[in-house]
């Protein structure tokens, strides 16, 4: 028995990242961070707050399934952005400004829904948004 041509009927076509992509997110957020500054408009929920932001990245350059650009927000522009596609090409994990990590799902090749986790001594932010492709 061989495998030899399991891999390659296993392959999937990689997504191409390259382009600017956009959405707003929503999120919730405990003390002040990058993207939600303790200053900007927010809702109460207990001892947190609730924010809704708009998102762009624009992924500037891409080699094979790794992916690298900028993130940017309603409060802070041109932070770093890298990720890399899972070998299925629907999952992608990213590092995202200063301190965050985002996971994302590709819903279809112009729409991603990306979730955000920031965590530091002063504060947390959990965030998710649909971002889809600019034309």
């Amino acid at each position: 028995m061989t495998l030899g041509g399991v891999g390659a009927a296993n392959a999937q076509a990689i997504v191409d990242m390259k382009g600017t992509w956009t959405g707003t997110g929503e999120a919730i957020v405990d003390g002040a961070t990058t993207h939600h500054p303790a200053e900007a408009a927010s809702r109460p929920a207990g001892k947190y707050r609730l924010r809704e932001e708009t998102f762009t990245w624009r992924i500037e350059g891409q080699d094979g399934r790794r992916f690298w650009g900028t993130t940017s927000s309603d409060q802070k522009a041109g932070l770093r952005l890298m990720g890399s596609l899972s070998m299925d090409g629907k999952r992608l994990y990213m590092a995202g400004g200063k301190d965050g990590y985002i996971d994302a799902v590709m819903i279809d090749a112009d729409t991603i829904n990306a979730c955000h986790r920031n965590v530091d001594p002063g504060s947390a932010t959990v965030g998710c948004s649909v971002l889809k492709r600019q034309k």
